[in-house]
This record gives structure tokens, C-alpha cells and sequence, in this order.
């Protein structure tokens, strides 16, 4: 790219034409089912500018038109949506929902005989939700009764870093005392400030790539589906679509959490609502 264009493309990179910012909402609603309304403009510009002189772009014209002429199975289309997600999270987030886990499901886990639990961490971010649920089984569960643990995101950057299972210490006041000691590794030396989860716990962890709008994992029968503060940013037809994906890898008794602050309701789907952000299957 030239002086010229890097010049310009900094004069210019809170400017956006109408006709590629439309493109751009059509194609995150496309490839990841997210709504991305007009306020969220200067978010998309933020996200894309600096990955556009990456890769020696000069206007936001010009990676429209880059996208255009890309194969289907071109990876910068998987940087694209890892660009417009969002990863928000932390250990024990909404902890009503452990709360739930320990006083209803493991009561009904006991009572059907279970020996093996299996959990499915739908949007699981940078891992802070599955290795939260791995603590909390491992020390919360029975004795005879194990535990698997799926954990998926649609955004590949930060499925390594949940694979990688290490944190700044910044974000070890999120795990309770009675967790620590059997669940983090904590750094020395030059990498003091660092924790990592331990290897005991991450073997228990599946981590993949997977798009909820139009994957689902339907040979699978989870006790438990975690879909927490992703459908916020869903369409209501994006929201049922995704909720009956759910659905069929859940089994029979199955439960699903969502986050506090989104619903269901109005939707057609096989869930029902048995306390606030939790959902249970029908039976048919």
C-alpha cells in the first residue's frame, strides 16, 4: 500500500460509505447470525481498522470488494467473524445458576442413577465458563458420578486461548478460596502474574470451532446446555433457530441456561420455562 494510501486511510477510517456498512450488517447477520444495528457503527469501524492496515487495505470500499472476490472457504472469512464477536466473560458468571446445579440437578442426577454428566459450553468465550463448570462439578458432584464437558465458540481466536487455559491474575478474585487450590497452577518468577487452570480439569474440557445459527450437535444428548448472553445480539427468528439447534443435542430431561437478561418467550421451541434463564425440554 502506498504513503498515499495509508494516509488517507487514517484521514478518512471513521468514515464509512452506507452502501458497505449494509454490506457489512448483512454479512455478520449471514455468516454469524448477529444483528448489528446502526448505533453499533463506530464498534465496526474500531474492529475493522486495524485489521484492514494489516493486511494493507486502504478503505473499508476496498475489503468489501476483497471479500467479494474470496473463495467460500477462504480463512479471512472466519478472521472476519472473529473481528465482530464479542468476549465478554468471567469464572462464575451468574452464580444462580450453579446455585441451581447443586440444589436441583445433582439432586435429580442422584436420583436417575446417573454415572457420567454431560455439559455443553455453547458460547464459551476464552474458557472461563466451561473451567468454572469443571470446578464446580468436580467438587460438587458425588462420588461414582463423572462428568464431560463440550465447550465451542464461533470465534477460533479465543477457542485457543480457552485451550490454552491461562489467565493474568487480574482475574483470579473472580474464583472463589475453596476452588483454588485444586483447580489453578499459579505462575513463578517471570510469569508471576499468570495462572493456569489445572491439566487434571482441562482433560475433562472438549474445546471446538462451531457456529450456533447453523450447527448443532445432534448425535450428542447433554444433561445441561450453557447458551449464556449470546442471543442478545440475535434476531428473534435467529433466537428460535438457535434454540431448536439446542434442542436436538439435548437430551429428554435436558436443561438450558440462558443469561438473565434474555428470553425465550415468543418463540417455537421444544423448551419451557422452569425458573428465571432456565429452561427445561418437553417431553414428546
Amino acid at each position: 500500500m502506498s504513503d498515499l494510501a495509508i494516509q488517507q486511510f487514517s484521514k478518512d477510517e471513521r468514515v464509512i460509505k452506507d452502501e458497505d456498512f449494509e454490506y457489512f450488517q448483512s454479512l455478520v447477520f449471514k455468516l454469524a447470525g448477529i444483528t448489528l444495528s446502526d448505533k453499533k457503527r463506530d464498534l465496526l469501524l474500531t474492529r475493522l481498522t486495524t485489521h484492514l492496515k494489516k493486511i494493507n487495505l486502504g478503505s473499508y470500499s476496498d475489503y468489501r470488494n476483497y471479500l467479494q472476490g474470496l473463495p467460500k472457504d477462504h480463512e479471512e472469512w472466519q478472521s472476519f467473524i472473529n473481528l465482530m464477536t464479542t468476549n465478554k466473560t468471567d469464572f462464575f458468571r451468574e452464580i444462580r445458576h450453579f446455585d441451581y446445579i447443586e440444589e436441583v440437578l445433582i439432586p435429580k442426577w442422584i436420583q436417575a442413577k446417573k454415572t457420567e454428566v454431560k455439559v455443553w459450553s455453547a458460547a464459551c468465550s476464552t474458557g472461563e465458563e466451561p473451567y468454572t463448570l469443571a470446578m464446580f462439578l468436580e467438587a460438587k458432584l458425588p462420588v461414582g458420578m463423572s462428568y464431560k464437558i463440550m465447550a465451542s465458540d464461533i470465534d477460533t481466536n479465543v477457542i485457543e486461548k480457552a485451550k490454552n487455559g491461562v489467565y493474568s491474575m487480574g482475574k483470579e478474585s473472580e474464583i472463589p478460596h475453596e476452588y483454588r487450590k485444586n483447580s489453578i497452577d499459579y505462575g513463578r518468577g517471570e510469569i508471576a502474574d499468570w495462572f493456569r487452570i489445572k491439566h487434571s480439569l482441562k482433560n475433562k474440557i472438549t474445546f471446538f470451532n462451531l457456529n450456533l445459527v447453523d450447527q448443532s450437535l445432534e448425535g450428542e444428548k447433554f444433561d445441561l446446555i450453557l447458551c449464556r448472553n449470546v442471543m442478545i445480539y440475535f434476531s428473534r427468528a435467529v433466537v428460535e433457530q438457535v434454540a431448536n439447534n439446542l434442542a436436538r443435542a439435548c437430551g429428554d430431561d435436558g436443561i438450558l441456561f440462558i443469561g438473565h437478561s434474555e428470553s425465550l418467550q415468543g418463540t417455537k421451541t421444544p423448551w419451557k420455562v422452569s425458573t428465571a434463564s432456565v429452561y427445561s425440554k418437553n417431553r414428546r
